[in-house]
């Protein structure tokens, strides 16, 4: 019995042991790449029409560089929850910002600056998700300086980063927004929270979302989507961007009556109303793309940079030894 128990611990052993030469083999395979995006608006007229509805992003889980760096209270008091440190939010960003959507406290900054990048100059080791890197790490400073220059473009978003490329299955989107908060005036689905309150005996439905009126409490940006780099034979760039941009809408309100000899309802025009609108402009492409050249991706009202630049592949990172720093510690408490 005793051999029998010994047996099975050795083949669990080698087991484990097999796994972890698995997966780093796996992920020294990873291919790396840095990741430059500058986003930005056109302020020119055009005739097209947008819809209602806001563009949906295809996965729920994303990794998200923006809220940790602007929300101003993410203490687990406030989210009823863990809490994030920074730390936290290097190793397991995944698990942060399911912590982050779950709660409704969290306070954010009304606009959210331009450039998102770290504080110092960052590199990636293996194992890692992806690494937001610093703004002295980019190089977009000239192709920005000359947009900047062209009449009537208004930046929205530049930050870099690296990450792994991974087939489109497994690859994590991007979380981005940026720009002015519009949930003091405006509903997720655009309607003004005036004519909101003015007729809530006259509920709207919203069946190509979740049914009711969007939750005013969370944040409507001037531009937020996910982008999406996977990496299947050839890189592929998807993006599910929304830009808000306020205007007018015209809607005629009904009434639904039921007459007492029956069970139908009727519906009577009331009036037609104009009221201020927040269009949700969308930009939904999947380009294929080289690495190391600069892509643009065009659109009437906006237009996005990105360049994809090959890398040296992350290395392991070098462990701290204990001992000496312990030695050292007892050194100078021994002075």
């Amino acid at each position: 019995m005793f051999r029998l128990s010994t047996n099975k611990l050795i083949l669990a052993l080698t087991a484990g042991v097999i796994s972890s030469l698995s997966t780093t083999a796996l992920a020294q395979e990873e291919r790396w790449f840095e990741v430059e995006i500058y986003l930005y608006e056109h302020n020119a007229p055009t005739s097209e029409q947008w819809p209602d509805n806001t563009v949906k992003s295809r996965q729920r889980k994303t990794v998200d560089f923006i809220t940790p760096l602007v929300s101003t209270d993410l203490t687990a008091l406030n989210m009823g929850l863990n809490g994030c440190t920074s730390v936290d939010w290097a190793t397991d960003s995944l698990n942060c910002n399911e912590q982050l959507n779950s709660s409704n406290q969290v306070k954010s900054l009304a606009d959210i600056p331009m450039v998102i990048a770290a504080s110092d100059p960052a590199t990636a080791y293996l194992g890692d998700g992806a690494v937001l890197l610093a703004e002295s790490q980019s190089q977009f400073k000239e192709i920005i300086a000359t947009l900047k220059r062209e009449k009537g473009n208004k930046s929205l978003l530049h930050m870099t980063w690296q990450q792994s490329m991974l087939p489109r299955n497994k690859a994590i989107p991007l979380k981005l927004y940026s720009g002015q908060d519009y949930s003091k005036d405006y509903e997720q689905n655009g309607q003004p929270l005036q004519l909101s309150q003015l007729n809530e005996e006259l509920p709207q439905f919203d069946f190509m979302s979740s049914g009711f009126l969007a939750d005013s409490k969370k944040p409507v940006w001037k531009l937020d989507g996910t982008l999406n780099i996977y990496l299947e034979h050839y890189l592929f760039i998807e993006t599910a961007f929304n830009l808000r941009e306020e205007g007018e809408k015209t809607v005629t309100l009904t009434h639904h009556d039921t007459t007492s000899f029956s069970n139908e309802r009727q519906e009577t025009a009331l009036e037609s109303v104009t009221s201020p609108f927040l269009y949700s402009i969308p930009m939904k492409q999947n380009r294929r793309v080289r690495s190391d050249e600069v892509h643009y991706f065009d659109h009437p009202k906006m237009g996005m940079i990105i360049q994809i630049r090959k890398m040296e592949q992350p290395t392991a990172q070098p462990e701290i030894d204990v001992l000496d720093n312990t030695s050292s510690a007892n050194d100078v408490n021994s002075l």
